[in-house]
């Protein structure tokens, strides 16, 4: 046996203290209390800080509706280039966030870049020229990169791969959910009356919201299981050998800079990113577009806000249904193939008529079957990649494509294809077309893998191992077969 394997036979896993045979009424008893625990002090902050998020990157297309462009004397392409100047940094400082988060803790680290982001929200009410919106957009983008893929991360900690897929969808349904209230939200504060201009008190008040909410997650919210004060020592016991069995590692699991190359190098993450960056390019266009393309059927600023709210609301419904499709079927892939082939038919419907209440009525829809995607792949995602280290370089690379679709989505909807904005619509229909095909390619593949791996019929006992060894193997590990 190599230096290295003997070390891990010789570092033993964390043993718990408890029984491993308990009564099935006992394990009962304190999973429901892990889990009800554990989900209110991480999923309500959560929740709401993704929602504002959410709102504090998209009211911009707000502003636009509330007269902003006009203000500052925006023309052209203007408006389209500060959208996007926000996902020049977004892409990159997702991977860097995320080591951040593993340094410093999920408890301090994500309350911090909300504070961060939510204070130069309140800057974009004082920008006075195109560059300063410009400016403000890029800073905005380096600190929101962490959240959505430290959550993800944060969960994988916390949860078993079964009970993680439910709370990752309810955390993006608030995204959805964050179109909603957008709208009418907007409405309301721009129609105060004082010293400043209507958009102005939609950024201003926003984020003061998102600094209040980030106050909150700093008081609740704590890094790991092992070390969380909320649980009792038999809760704390169970819940890591629940965890252990669904092999989950834990925060002591040492940072291994090979799985970040091996995270890189591997083809079915950037599968995983691709169908995120596809599935982002439908939901980002339709929250900060969506206000503009009602406007365009011949609505009001103020009644196009609210109706806005429609197709987001259909979004949420479908981001809540699809809590529970892995459980009903649980076969990620056929779910995403087959909400991808119903927005692209959708899509393709939306470009080709122009009767104002059939689009508007298909544009409902589109958000219908564009919504679950987003996070079906990244529980998918999460399922399949095991490694502390991998993993979270994976769930910052699926959700870094997110940002690509914000950077190329904010010039699809230009104004000089207005009112109809077929051109917008075709290149998300192909965006769907393209989720359809590759999760049918990565479908193929893992079910090729697992059959090679049941053919090998490698049996080795992981139980003699280092929880450090085990993580080093990551998805490689021979017990390990994909979901697909």
């Amino acid at each position: 046996m190599s230096e290295k394997g003997t070390e891990g036979v010789e570092q033993s896993m964390y043993k718990p203290a408890i029984a491993d045979q308990l009564p099935p009424e006992t394990e009962r008893q304190l999973r429901k209390s892990y889990l009800l625990k554990t989900d209110l002090h991480l999923l309500p902050p959560a929740f709401a800080m993704y929602f504002f998020s959410v709102i504090d990157r998209n009211n911009i297309g707000n502003a636009k509706v509330a007269g902003m462009d006009k203000y500052l004397g925006l023309h052209g392409q203007q408006f389209n280039w500060i959208v996007s100047a926000f996902f020049f940094t977004y892409i990159f400082c997702e991977v860097p966030s995320n080591l951040c988060l593993r340094r410093f803790g999920a408890r301090l680290w994500l309350p911090f870049i909300a504070v961060c982001w939510s204070i130069l929200v309140g800057c974009m009410a004082a920008a006075k020229s195109y560059g300063a919106l410009i400016t403000v957009r890029v800073l905005m983008g380096v600190f929101e990169a962490g959240y959505v893929p430290g959550f993800i991360y944060v969960t994988s900690f916390w949860y078993t791969r079964k009970q993680q897929a439910p709370r990752i969808a309810l955390f993006f349904s608030a995204g959805v959910f964050a179109g909603v209230w957008a709208g009418p939200l907007a409405a309301r504060l721009q129609s105060i009356k004082g010293s400043l201009q209507g958009y102005q008190y939609i950024f201003i008040i926003e984020a003061c919201i998102t600094v209040v909410i980030a106050a909150i997650m700093l008081l609740v919210i704590q890094n790991y299981p092992e070390t969380a004060t909320f649980l009792t020592e038999e809760e704390r016991t169970y819940a890591l050998r629940m965890l252990a069995e669904d092999k989950v590692s834990s925060y002591r699991t040492a940072y291994h800079p090979r799985q970040v190359v091996k995270a890189l190098s591997d083809w079915t993450v950037w599968g995983y990113a691709v169908i995120f960056w596809a599935a982002a390019t439908g939901g980002a266009t339709q929250a900060i577009f969506g206000p503009t393309l009602i406007s365009a059927m011949g609505y009001t600023s103020t009644r196009a806000q609210i109706l806005s709210a429609a197709p987001s609301a259909c979004g949420f419904v479908s981001q809540l249904i699809s809590m529970f499709l892995p459980r009903l079927y649980p076969r990620f892939s056929v779910w995403i193939m087959l909400f991808s082939g119903l927005a692209c038919a959708f899509y393709a419907i939306i470009a080709s008529v122009e009767n104002i209440h059939v689009r508007f009525a298909f544009l409902c829809l589109s958000n219908f079957a564009l919504s679950p995607n987003m996070p079906l792949v990244s529980v998918w995602m999460s399922n399949n990649v095991l490694g502390v280290t991998k993993k979270g370089v994976a769930s910052a690379c699926t959700v870094m494509f997110g940002g690509i679709s914000g950077l190329i989505g904010a010039h699809i909807y230009r104004q000089k294809d207005a009112p109809q904005y077929r051109f917008g619509h075709i290149f998300v229909c192909v965006c769907n077309a393209v989720i359809f095909l590759t999760a049918l390619l990565l479908n193929l593949y893992f079910r090729w893998e697992n059959k090679r791996r049941d053919r090998e019929d490698v049996d080795m006992d992981c139980s003699t191992l280092s929880e450090d060894a085990i993580d080093q193997m990551g998805d490689n590990r021979p017990d390990h077969r994909y979901t697909w």
